[in-house]
C-alpha cells in the first residue's frame, strides 16, 4: 500500500477531482423539489502562455499519469474495503426510521416554517458532499504548522501516551477481550469533598482481573498538561504558578486531559455549564492543534524524505463531535471555542449568529428549569462543521473538510437514519477521537434512542473513499478499534439510568472511565425543599422471579391491582385525582385499561395532545365533571402546565427530573390556597422498585433512598 500516495486532508497533491451531481431533495409535502448542480473546480497554473507544443504534450501525460494513478487508489480502496468488512461484520442496519413523529421535539416555535427547513436540509447535504477543496493551499508553508513547542514530542503528554503508545498487540488483545465479553472493570472510590466523591474505573481482562488498580494521577492543575504555546498565550496560562481553574473544572481537569470517559452530574444551572464547558473547549482545541500540527509537521518530513512512513491520520478528518440539545447551547458552545482560540476571522459569522441566537423572554411564571433549558433559540434540528485553517475559523465548513461537528441528536439522526436510503451517511463520524454530550437531561425529553443511533454509527469503518492516504491510516484504524480510543464525556444535570448505559455500555477507552457521586442530604431533596406539609406515601413492588425486562409488566400489574381499587374505594377526595405518568408507552396502557376495564371518569392530556384537546380536558377535570386526569411527564417538560383542581396524586413512577416532583405536588397546595381542598386529607402516593433508586435518591434524600430500596417494609410515609 506504500506504493502510492494518495492526497491527504492537510497536503497538496493531485489536481481537483469533482464531477457534475444532480441532487433533489424532496419537500415534506412533496410539492417541491430542488435541484443543485456541484460545479467542477479546475486550478491550472499557466507559467508561460508561450509554451511549445512539447511542454503541452508533456502536461498532457501528467494529467493521463494522475487520472491512471486516482483510478488505481480507487481499485485499491475498494480491495480494503471488502477485506476490512469481511473480517468486521457490522449488524445490519435499520430500514426504517425510527417514528420521529411520535418522538420528536415539542417548542413553542411555529414547526411549519417548510422553506426555512428546506434551505437548511439542503445546506447539510451539501456539506456531506465529499469533495477536495482547495483551503488548505499555503497549509505546508504555515509559519506555525508543526510548531515545535515544547510539548510536541512529550512521550509522558497523554495525546501521545493514549493515541500513540498503545502496541498493536496490547489493541488486538483489548479489542478481543471486550467482542468476548472478558472485560472486567476495577474500580477507586475517593472523596473530593464531604457531599461528593468520584468513581475511577479501570478495564481489565478477566485473565488479568486480580491486578490492582493504581490510584489516578490528581494533579487539579491544567498547568500540568501539556497546552499548545497559543492556547497558553489566549488564554492567558503562561504562568505556572496561577492556578485559575474554578473547582469544577478542577474535578474535571485530570480525567479530561488524561483521556478518559466522563460522566459528570453537575449542580447548578446557567454557571457550572459555563465553567464545564470553557475546559472542554479548550481540552478540543488542544486536540485538533496537535492533531493538525503533528500531520503538517510529517508532511514536511515526506517532502524532505519520500522514503518516510508515519502513521497519523484516521479515514476522514473530522477528529471531535459535540452533541448539544438546542440551537442556543450550540450557539454558547462555538463562541466558547471561537474565545479559546484567540482567532479574529470567523468566516460566515453573521449567518451563524442568525440562525441560532435569538432574543427570547420566556414568562417568569415559568420554574428556573424550564428557563434554563428552553432560553434562547430552543430549535434541535441543526448540525455545523468547523473547519480550522492557517488564519481563520470556518463555520458551515464541509463536514469530510471540517475538524469539529457540532450537532444536535435530531439534525446528526436525520443524517444516519434518512428516509431516503441512498441519502444514509457516517462516514464523517469514522475517526472521531472527542465525543461530548452536553446536557443529556434534556436530550432524554427529546427523543433518547436518537443519541443511541450515534453510538450505533461512530467509528465504523467508511464505505467510501475521502481522500485518503492510507500509507499514513493508524492500525487501530484500519483494524476497526478506533472505539478503544475514543473519549467520550457526557454531562447531566442528574445521573439517570440512560447516562449510566451510556457510560458503562458504549465505551470501550482502554484508559478507563471516571464519574462522579453527588450525596443528597434531607434538606437538598425535593421533600427537604418541599415546603409543604402533605402526607407522602411510596409503596414498593418486588420484581420477583423477573428480569430487568419485566419491570414494566409488574409496575402495571401493582397499578391495577392496588391504586385502581383505591382510587374506586377511597377514603379520601373522590375526584381531583392525577395522575403522572413518566414513559408514554404507561400511558398508553393505563389509558386504555382505565377506558376498557373500568367506570372511572377520566380525561387524558400529553404531549401529542391538541391545544383543544388540553384545554377541554383541563376545564373538565377543574369543574370536576372527570374524576381522573392524565398527565405525562414529557408534556410537563414542555409546558409546565398548572394544573387546577388537584386534590390527591399518584406517581405511576418516581419522576425522571427531581424538580418536576416538587412542581406537581404543589398543585395540591395552590388548590388548598383556594379553599378547595384540605391538606390534611389530601395525599401523594409513589410506584417504586429497586431500579428506581436514582430517582428516589434526589427526592428524599441518598440515605433515605437506600432504606426504600432495601429495607423490609413495602410502604413508607413522610410528611
Amino acid at each position: 500500500m506504500s506504493g502510492f500516495k494518495p492526497q491527504n486532508n492537510y497536503s497538496e497533491g493531485y489536481g481537483k477531482r469533482g464531477r457534475s451531481q444532480k441532487r433533489s431533495i424532496k419537500k415534506s409535502s412533496g410539492a417541491k423539489r430542488f435541484k443543485t448542480e456541484d460545479t467542477r473546480i479546475v486550478k491550472e497554473t499557466i507559467e508561460d502562455e508561450s509554451s511549445d507544443e512539447d511542454v503541452s504534450n508533456t502536461s498532457i501525460d501528467k494529467e493521463a499519469e494522475v487520472t491512471e494513478d486516482l483510478e488505481k487508489k480507487k481499485q485499491v480502496y475498494d480491495a480494503l474495503v471488502t477485506i476490512l468488512k469481511s473480517e468486521h461484520k457490522e449488524p445490519k442496519m435499520r430500514d426504517n426510521l425510527n417514528e420521529t413523529s411520535k418522538e420528536e421535539h415539542l417548542t413553542d416555535e411555529d414547526l411549519d416554517e417548510d422553506e426555512k427547513f428546506e434551505t437548511e436540509e439542503q445546506e447539510i447535504e451539501n456539506n456531506l458532499l465529499s469533495i477536495k477543496d482547495d483551503e488548505e493551499e499555503g497549509e505546508n508553508n504555515d509559519d506555525n504548522a508543526g510548531e515545535s513547542d515544547d510539548e510536541s514530542d512529550n512521550k509522558s503528554d497523554p495525546f501521545d501516551s493514549h493515541f500513540n503508545q498503545p502496541t498493536e498487540q496490547f489493541t488486538n488483545k483489548f479489542a478481543d477481550a471486550f467482542k468476548n465479553k472478558q472485560i472486567k472493570y476495577r474500580s477507586i472510590k475517593y472523596k473530593i469533598n464531604e457531599y461528593e466523591s468520584s468513581i475511577y474505573s479501570e478495564p481489565r481482562i478477566l485473565e488479568d482481573e486480580q491486578t490492582k488498580v493504581k490510584s489516578p494521577v490528581l494533579k487539579s492543575s491544567i498547568h500540568s498538561y501539556a497546552l499548545k504555546k497559543r492556547l497558553k498565550i489566549n488564554n492567558d496560562l503562561l504562568d505556572p504558578a496561577v492556578n485559575n481553574l474554578t473547582t469544577i473544572q478542577k474535578e474535571l481537569v485530570d480525567p479530561m486531559f488524561q483521556y478518559k470517559d466522563i460522566l459528570y452530574e453537575y449542580g447548578n444551572y446557567g454557571k457550572d455549564e459555563e465553567e464545564y464547558r470553557s475546559l472542554y473547549c479548550l481540552h478540543v482545541l488542544n486536540h485538533i492543534y496537535k492533531t493538525r500540527d503533528r500531520i503538517l509537521k510529517n508532511n514536511s518530513k515526506v517532502q524532505d524524505n519520500p522514503d518516510a512512513e508515519f502513521l497519523d491520520q484516521g479515514f476522514t478528518r473530522p477528529k471531535v463531535l459535540i452533541v448539544a440539545p438546542t440551537r442556543d447551547a450550540g450557539y454558547s458552545i462555538v463562541n466558547e471555542i471561537i474565545k479559546k482560540s484567540g482567532i479574529d476571522q470567523i468566516d460566515k459569522k453573521s449567518k451563524f449568529r442568525d440562525q441560532f441566537y435569538e432574543e427570547s423572554l420566556l414568562p417568569a411564571s415559568k420554574p428556573k428549569s424550564f428557563q434554563a433549558v428552553f432560553k434562547g433559540n430552543s430549535n434541535d434540528y441543526f448540525v455545523l462543521g468547523i473547519k480550522f485553517t492557517r488564519k481563520a475559523i470556518k463555520l458551515y465548513s464541509n463536514f469530510y473538510q471540517s475538524d469539529i461537528i457540532v450537532c444536535s441528536p435530531l439534525g446528526l439522526h436525520m443524517i444516519l437514519e434518512n428516509t431516503d436510503k441512498k441519502k444514509r451517511q457516517d462516514d464523517f463520524l469514522s475517526s472521531i477521537e472527542l465525543m461530548i454530550i452536553d446536557q443529556l437531561h434534556s436530550m432524554e425529553f427529546q427523543n433518547i434512542s436518537h443519541v443511541t443511533s450515534i453510538f450505533e454509527h461512530i467509528n465504523k469503518i467508511p464505505k467510501e473513499q475521502h481522500d485518503t492516504d492510507f500509507s499514513r491510516i493508524k492500525m487501530w484504524y484500519i483494524n476497526d478499534q478506533a472505539k478503544l480510543f475514543r473519549q467520550t464525556m457526557i454531562f447531566t444535570k442528574y445521573i439517570s439510568p440512560s447516562a449510566n448505559f451510556f457510560l458503562n455500555g458504549k465505551c470501550q477507552n482502554w484508559s478507563g472511565r471516571w464519574k462522579n457521586h453527588k450525596m443528597i442530604t434531607p434538606n437538598e431533596s425535593s421533600i427537604g425543599q418541599l415546603g409543604l406539609r402533605v402526607k407522602q406515601m411510596f409503596h414498593r413492588f418486588d420484581i420477583i422471579g423477573g428480569s430487568i425486562v419485566d419491570e414494566p409488566d409488574y409496575r402495571f400489574k401493582y397499578f391495577t391491582s392496588v391504586i385502581v381499587q383505591s382510587i374506586t374505594k377511597s377514603t379520601s377526595y373522590e375526584d381531583g385525582m392525577l395522575i403522572y405518568i413518566t414513559d408514554y408507552t404507561d400511558y398508553v396502557r393505563v389509558r386504555n385499561y382505565l377506558k376498557e376495564k373500568t367506570t372511572i371518569l377520566f380525561g387524558d392530556i400529553n404531549e401529542y395532545s391538541d391545544q383543544k384537546q388540553v384545554n377541554s380536558n383541563r376545564a373538565l377535570f377543574q369543574q370536576r365533571r372527570v374524576k381522573v386526569l392524565l398527565y405525562t411527564e414529557r408534556l410537563h417538560h414542555f409546558r409546565r402546565y398548572e394544573i387546577k383542581g388537584v386534590k390527591n396524586i399518584v406517581f405511576y413512577k418516581a419522576p425522571t427530573n427531581p424538580e418536576f416532583y416538587n412542581e406537581v405536588v404543589r398543585y395540591i397546595g395552590k388548590n388548598a390556597f383556594t379553599g378547595n381542598t384540605d391538606i390534611n386529607i389530601s395525599n401523594v402516593r409513589t410506584i417504586y422498585s429497586k431500579l428506581d433508586g436514582l430517582a428516589l435518591e434526589r427526592i428524599m434524600g441518598t440515605k433515605r433512598a437506600a432504606v426504600l430500596t432495601h429495607g423490609q417494609n413495602e410502604t413508607y410515609e413522610f410528611k
